[in-house]
């Protein structure tokens, strides 16, 4: 399988608010998740800069 790049037109679109919300519910899970691995002194799987990582919290609740 390859990747295909994506074109996007020069012209502003206006965002979906679907997608917005969406975004939103994201984020807040993220920090769900992120809040109850602190909770529990383990990390969490997160891809940064295109690998895979662990992060662990610095102190725990």
């Amino acid at each position: 399988m390859s990747a295909k790049k994506i074109i996007v037109p020069d012209q502003k679109r206006d965002r979906d608010p679907d997608f917005v919300n969406a975004e939103i519910a994201l984020k807040r899970a993220a920090q769900k998740a992120r809040l109850r691995a602190l909770q529990a002194g383990i990390g969490v799987i997160v891809v940064q800069d295109g690998r895979i990582i662990e992060e662990r919290p610095d102190k725990a609740i």
